[in-house]
């Protein structure tokens, strides 16, 4: 009687348990019903009623997105128009001629020229200033319409109108446009002779095979001492190819990431299935604000099952993964379908977007982020980005050197510069003569460097005045004001390292494009310097991955 009694009960509760989901299933649906036929009732009369002639299409959009923004800012809707930028995420592929484009003060400017293709055959070159595509002049437009108009059908022809510098009359060339697919690693090459370095700007279609192309290469030129991984900067891009790429590196059979969503289809665990290629190479990634999402499943694993040290700065703090859902009429949905969770078990996503506090969007203090611990046992951290295990700080220009930079000073003199030279030696470094080349022609551009600190004297001294202090302060900021003008005068001179490396680094990308802009560089970069440092030391290696002896 008793067991009876049991086994009632037990079909009772399951049975109230079903009802209750069946209750809370319906009730949404009939919520998501009711909504869909208000909105559409709404809809419908606000296009035959409303006193002013409303474009469908337009409002309908204006909805999508208020709607969407309510969520987080990765889940948007794309219609035909993102088409491009859709192929673009996914394959890393578009049709174009092979440049990249900036705007400022009305001129559109070439930033880039990729190796390959007909914008390069053609001779473009970075500083070129387009006038008209088409014939149809583009100042006035914004970067995004002119990257449209420029892109377009694999075999279609587009002529451009171009202006350059050192050249009297602007000049038309004809271009025929080609699949172009962006390079994921910008550039690789040997630091020291036998270390590493990678950096790899993207994850899309093919990253992963461009790394391990890379690395393939280096390792047949010698016997490597360690791997440098540069994710600065890196925005992220697909899951898949972030796994991909950490195979390369991890002991095959290792848990490299997991996905969990709201339905159960989210949730995975991708498993190294192939055996590395570098396995035992001592390594370190490098990291930034900017790396985030793949980049950040990629440090995420090699920190976690203590295969890299990780240097630079916090990362960006992204552990959201979205899909791409089709919606019909060429229309597409990004959606945040789960959360990502490295080897560890952690989240690093920094943002709460579900729990807004009157309008915000709260970030986990460092107070409560949970810890857990890499596969020795070293403290990692949620909720946050990802920690580096050494901490440096990026290399941050002068505020003379900022102003001289958002002035367009150091691009537009290399443009300049390579007007008036045919070449430069491998070795080239802007030495004084290039220096005092520059100098002439920041002056002859009437640059004027004003600091923080003469602005804020300048503010004091007309507050001063129109609160009728006496004439004595007044002179008093008069004279400290020429102080600092009197100093200001040699900032130039102050600063000419750091003025000699841009312009050397800035000329070198003129000549020989991105990828020896890049390497340039590498000799005036200090994380990349601390990264060389730790793989050169091997006992620092050790002790930073937590092994004692």
């Amino acid at each position: 009687m008793r067991r009876s009694v049991v086994v009632i009960l037990t079909v009772l509760l399951i049975g109230t348990s079903i009802g209750f989901i069946t209750m809370r299933e319906s009730d949404t649906f009939f919520q998501v019903r009711r909504s869909i036929d208000l909105f559409g009732a709404v809809y419908k009369d606000v296009i035959e009623d409303y006193v002013d002639p409303v474009p469908p299409e337009q409002i309908m959009r204006k909805g999508i997105d208020a709607m969407l923004a309510s969520l987080d800012p990765y889940t948007v809707y794309m219609d035909q128009q993102n088409s491009g930028e859709i192929n673009l995420l996914t394959t890393g592929k578009y049709g174009g001629i092979g440049v990249s484009i900036s705007s400022s003060n009305g001129k559109v400017i070439i930033t880039g020229v990729f190796d390959g293709y007909s914008a390069q055959r053609q001779g473009l070159r970075i500083g070129d200033q387009i006038l008209t595509i088409d014939s149809v002049e583009v100042s006035s437009l914004k970067v995004d319409a002119v990257s449209n108009m420029i892109r377009g059908e694999p075999g279609t022809q587009v002529t451009l109108t171009i202006k350059r510098e050192g050249e009297e009359k602007p000049f038309k060339v004809v271009l025929v446009r080609s699949e172009v697919r962006l390079k994921s690693v910008s550039y690789y090459g040997l630091i020291d002779s036998n270390i590493a370095f990678i950096k790899l700007d993207q994850f899309s279609r093919g990253s992963d095979q461009e790394v391990k192309d890379a690395l393939t290469d280096l390792m047949s030129r010698t016997n490597l001492k360690g791997i440098i991984l540069d994710l600065r900067n890196n925005p992220g891009g697909l899951l898949e190819d972030a796994v991909n790429i950490a195979e390369l590196f991890v002991p095959k059979g290792s848990l490299i990431v997991m996905t969990k969503g709201r339905n159960a289809a989210a949730d995975k665990r991708y498993v190294s299935d192939k055996e590395p290629l570098a396995p035992n190479v001592p390594m370190t990634v490098l990291v930034n604000g900017n790396s985030a999402s793949a980049s950040e499943i990629v440090t995420g694993a090699l920190q976690d099952l203590d295969r890299a040290i990780v240097v630079g700065t916090n990362s960006f703090g992204k552990g959201l993964v979205q899909t791409i859902l089709p919606l019909g009429y060429d229309a597409q949905l990004k959606i945040t379908t789960a959360k990502y969770y490295t080897p560890s078990g952690r989240c690093i996503q920094k943002i709460s977007y579900g729990k807004e506090r009157d309008g915000e969007n709260p970030i986990t203090p460092d107070s409560l982020r949970q810890e857990f611990h890499t596969l020795d046992g070293r403290p990692v951290y949620a909720s946050g980005g990802i920690a580096p295990d050494s901490t440096i700080a990026e290399w941050r220009p002068s505020d003379y050197v900022v102003q001289l930079m958002r002035g367009g000073y150091f691009f537009n003199f290399a443009t300049d510069f390579r007007s008036q030279h045919d070449s430069i030696p491998p070795d080239f470094i802007a030495g004084k003569n290039v220096l005092d080349q520059f100098h002439q022609y920041i002056e002859k551009k009437n640059f004027t460097y004003k600091s923080h600190l003469a602005e804020l004297l300048g503010d004091a001294y007309n507050l001063a005045e129109k609160s009728n202090y006496s004439s004595e302060i007044d002179k008093k900021i008069v004279s400290t004001s020429d102080l600092i003008r009197e100093y200001e005068r040699g900032m130039f001179e102050k600063n000419e390292k750091e003025i000699s490396e841009l312009l050397t680094t800035e000329i070198v990308g003129r000549y020989w494009g991105n990828a020896a802009q890049t390497k340039a560089f590498l000799k005036y970069d200090n994380q990349v310097e601390a990264a060389i440092s730790i793989l050169d030391r091997r006992s620092l290696y050790r002790q930073l991955l937590g092994f004692t002896h």
